[in-house]
């Protein structure tokens, strides 16, 4: 039975649920990282793995047919990279919660990174829709030697239709644990017409915000490569002008955009995954091939 149905059993017949599950492991034979374990519930699927870096690092895309979480579903995403493989997850467009009609709608996102292991979570961005009631939790689980490069953009609204966020709701929950140690807990609530979309405290009635959050392999996690890190990819920013603030939480670099175009948030992050997988694993760029059609 599903762990969120255990706990709520009366949700049974409230929600809808799909479910996806990835394993990730490193094949010494291959010389690579193979999707070893993967198993849906509902309509949510991987495609082909790709491996266009030559040092194996496997690459998936994850595609949910509807391209959007409407009121009562319930998705959940578990995904596992086994030790010493490198896994990436992307999503061929981006995720929508529409409107709910008063129902509620929710996304879980569970990772768990073995020892060496590394992971990628690089979503496109996420639409929420006025009228929407949005759930979304993430907890990432490291190792006390595993590494991660992840991100979150959110778009308040369609654009297109200068929409606002008059009714509704949204909640997040983003929780990173390094061991049994919590290295970051980043939580977000407001509701329609909420004065943080429009204090300069909040939003400051700006469109769309995004979090990166970066945990560095063991050997690089000394101040004085993550303060150099950061510098180089602050003047980074600095030439692309954009509005991208970093800081640093003791080893874990996080970066926040805010603004109103979510192609400049995604570059700039991009930006800075390929300067950190440069500094930290010797590897090219290398975009995901979905993000070029």
């Amino acid at each position: 039975m599903n762990r969120y149905v255990e706990q709520a059993p009366e949700l049974n017949t409230k929600f809808w649920f799909a479910r996806l599950q990835l394993g990730f492991e490193a094949d010494l034979v291959q010389g690579r990282t193979v999707l070893q374990h993967r198993k849906h519930e509902g309509p949510v699927r991987v495609q082909k793995m790709l491996w266009p870096e030559k040092t194996g690092v496997c690459h998936a895309i994850i595609v949910h047919p509807p391209a959007g979480i409407a009121g009562g579903d319930h998705l959940s995403f578990d995904m596992h990279v086994g030790a010493g493989a490198h896994g990436l997850v992307t999503t061929p467009g981006a995720g929508k919660w529409y409107k709910t009609n008063l129902k509620q709608a929710y996304q879980h996102i569970d990772i768990r990174v073995d020892a060496q292991g590394i992971f990628e979570w690089l979503p496109q961005e996420t639409m929420l829709f006025d009228g929407a009631n949005a759930h979304s939790n993430t907890t990432i689980h490291l190792d006390t030697t595993a590494s991660f490069i992840g991100w979150d953009m959110l778009v308040i609204g369609r654009q297109a239709r200068s929409e606002k966020f008059q009714d509704g709701a949204y909640q997040s929950r983003f929780l990173l644990y390094r061991g049994n140690k919590l290295l970051v807990a980043d939580r977000l609530k407001f509701v329609g017409k909420d004065r943080w979309l429009s204090s300069s405290l909040g939003m400051h009635g700006r469109a769309v915000m995004g979090s990166l959050w970066a945990v560095p392999p063991e050997q690089y996690r000394a101040s004085f490569y993550l303060d150099e890190h950061i510098e180089l990819i602050r003047e980074l920013m600095m030439r692309m002008d954009v509005n991208v603030t970093l800081t640093r939480l003791d080893d874990v670099i996080t970066a926040r955009y805010l603004g109103d175009d979510v192609r400049e948030c995604h570059d700039a992050f991009a930006a800075i995954r390929v300067r950190l997988r440069r500094y930290w694993y010797g590897l090219d760029e290398e975009f995901p091939r979905i993000w070029r059609t």
